[in-house]
């Protein structure tokens, strides 16, 4: 059928009607405005979804993608789409939702500008790989399905990350096979997924291969792999978890290959002072197991070199010398969190857990940090950081605030937060492990937040958080959403005693449907 697009849906489809039924067609890779012949693939009673297979009548905002796999890959939904374009689709989304969804009337006077990222490329610094079982290679899951694709390099990826699959693909070429090993899985990891996290500012890059808890080579008949997901907290609902969906990267799905922990430390060994293209390469390898259990696999000695400049930088005197220093888990820890990655957010250094949580667009999220301190006032006697992850919010808005809490359900961010807390010398900040809904209850009746932040997953606010902010009374509430439909749910929520004064969306998330919304709720 021939259909003219009228809007962007969220979720990366254009839409528009079948002149014949009158019912909604949601078809990919359409453009708002364009004409476009469009090959049905699913019908449903109140709509109809496909493919475009021809555009008549293309928009001005088409364009050429840059990356070879988009259109196959999973990652990407709008490569095709001028930038400018992106950022004006996601605005018109969130716009749609806060009225559609949230009830409001009066979006315009609400809305700000939106923010586009400084980089709509080469902007991720974390980026996450289902293995190929017949290359042994890195790969993306290709669209709309659980089929894997090869990656050799990732457009929307950062220069650190691009540089380190070909090492990652060295490793994954040594592995084994069943037959091979006879039986003997001593010293043998079952990987599943990789993650490659990459500082631009830094220049650590940090691998981590997912694996089986206890190592074992085949998982127990009926046990499947499901304790891979144990340790992802958070994250695991989120966008920015990507570029392969983290619903994708399940391990039930995922292939799984064999490989030798004592070679992959010499691999990492052997990288010296020089990387796989003739740099130094600052790599930290590690393997996280389904049980959260982390193996340190080899530190080239540029990583080494950077983690103590890190150290020296970030830390007081005072607290160098030290001997040991009180860890998330109460045990004395004169280090970071093992397998820690090293970034920068404004003029503050965090190390982040290999499984924990943190801003995948530094440049985006340092808009997004701006924004956010427009909104907090001179001087805060008690915040409440309700989804703190590694205290990304808490310590960079700290200098404001009498006191800072912190609430965070991913035990490895939590020892992460506490270790950044401590070594910025942090005495108003604090960290407590478990769900917002839960820990806010606890507090007494006289530990009132003056503003609570949340940044919660895609699935929104848990209802008993949000009412439990509304009796207690909180003058100010700053919401940073991943998701404009839980946002514009939980602000309906909230409508009967908050006003929505400020949205503004920060693209995190170029060449995807994805958007990031900063709002901003005062009590009436």
């Amino acid at each position: 059928m021939q259909i003219e697009f009228t809007d962007m849906a969220y979720g990366g489809d254009a839409v528009g009607r079948d002149p014949s039924s009158g019912l909604a067609v949601f078809a990919w890779p359409a453009i708002k405005g364009e004409t476009a012949t469009v090959e049905v693939t699913t019908r449903r009673p109140n709509l109809l979804r496909g493919i475009v297979s021809q555009v008549q009548d293309a928009s001005p905002l088409r364009t050429e993608p840059p990356c070879p796999y988009f259109g196959t890959c999973g990652g990407c939904q709008w490569q095709h789409i001028s930038y400018d374009g992106q950022v004006r689709f996601k605005n018109e989304t969130l716009r749609s939702q806060l009225q559609r969804l949230g009830g409001l009337s009066d979006v315009a006077g609400i809305l700000g500008e939106p923010i586009p990222s400084p980089q709509p490329f080469a902007y991720r610094n974390s980026s996450h790989f289902a293995i190929h079982p017949e290359s042994k290679a890195l790969a993306y899951y290709k669209r709309d399905s659980h089929s894997l694709l090869p990656v050799a390099a990732c457009p929307i990826s950062n220069e650190g990350i691009n540089r380190t699959i070909p090492f990652v693909n060295s490793l994954l070429a040594q592995a084994f096979t069943h037959e091979s090993l006879g039986g003997d899985y001593k010293g043998i990891m079952r990987a599943w997924k990789v993650s490659i996290r990459s500082s631009i500012a830094t220049g650590q890059t940090v691998v981590v291969f997912h694996s089986e808890a206890g190592g074992q080579a085949k998982p127990k008949p009926g046990m499947g792999r499901k304790s891979g997901r144990r340790a992802s907290g958070r994250s695991s609902n989120r966008p920015d978890i990507g570029p392969s969906p983290e619903e994708a990267l399940d391990p039930e799905r995922s292939p799984a290959i064999l490989m030798s922990r004592r070679e992959v430390k010499r691999a990492v060994q052997s990288l010296a002072q020089v990387g796989v293209v003739g740099e130094p390469l600052a790599l930290t390898v590690v393997e996280v197991m389904g049980d959260g259990t982390v193996n340190l696999l080899g530190v080239s000695q540029t990583a080494g070199a950077l983690a103590t400049d890190a150290l020296a930088e970030m830390m007081s005197g005072s607290l160098l010398r030290r001997d040991t220093v009180r860890s998330g888990a109460g045990r004395s820890d004169p280090h970071p969190p093992l397998g820690t990655w090293f970034e920068r957010l404004g003029d503050r250094g965090y190390w982040v857990a290999p499984n924990a949580f943190f801003q995948v667009n530094t440049s985006a999220a340092e808009e997004m940090l701006a924004e956010v301190t427009r909104y907090m006032p001179a001087k805060v006697q008690f915040m409440l950081d309700a989804h703190a992850g590694v205290g990304t919010f808490a310590i960079a808005l700290a200098g404001r605030c009498s006191r800072v809490l912190g609430f965070e359900m991913d035990t490895s961010a939590v020892a992460s937060a506490q270790w950044n807390a401590h070594a910025t010398n942090m005495s108003n900040v604090e960290f407590r492990q478990g769900r917002a809904e839960q820990l806010i209850s606890r507090l007494t009746e006289s530990e009132r937040p003056d503003l609570v932040l949340l940044d919660p997953p895609r699935s929104g606010c848990d209802p008993a958080l949000l009412a439990e902010i509304e009796r207690r009374a909180v003058p100010r509430i700053i919401y940073v959403s991943c998701d404009p439909s839980t946002l514009a749910r939980d602000v309906k929520v909230l409508s009967a005693n908050y006003s929505l004064t400020s949205a503004r969306m920060v693209d995190m998330f170029p060449q995807t449907y994805h958007i990031e919304t900063v709002a901003v709720l005062d009590r009436r």
